[in-house]
């Protein structure tokens, strides 16, 4: 009879025990996106008028703006990973990832460009 009572405890521990490593292992959006969120190119000197530098906005809706360089924004979606944000352009068939600095600054994997929340 006490090894029927000391199974059942020991599956009952195990469960727990697996549930809390799953809870914890679980990845946290280090960003969230509860109003619009401007980022701009940190220490970018124009070339001309039409140079904006690099820049991304980020609204609440899911939805985002990329200036990858000139005055032309391209539209498109984001998601947000863990550390990772990846913004995909439909009209370029373009996809560009950001690795999330902080809570005010990103990086854009390809290039390495830093950009500061304004």
């Amino acid at each position: 009879m006490k090894n029927i009572h000391f199974n059942s405890t020991a599956l009952i521990i195990l469960f727990v025990f697996s549930i809390l490593i799953f809870a914890g292992g679980c990845k946290k959006d280090q960003l969230v996106v509860n109003e619009v969120k401007e980022y701009f190119q940190v220490d970018h000197t124009p070339a001309n008028a039409y140079d904006g530098g690099f820049a991304l906005t980020l609204q609440p809706d899911g939805y985002a703006e990329v200036l990858p360089s000139g005055d032309i924004r391209y539209r498109g979606t984001y998601e947000i990973n863990g550390s990772k944000i990846k913004v995909k352009i439909e009209q370029e068939s373009k996809t560009y990832t950001f690795e999330i600095i902080s809570t005010t600054e990103i990086r854009e994997k390809e290039y390495g460009t830093v950009l500061k929340l304004k």
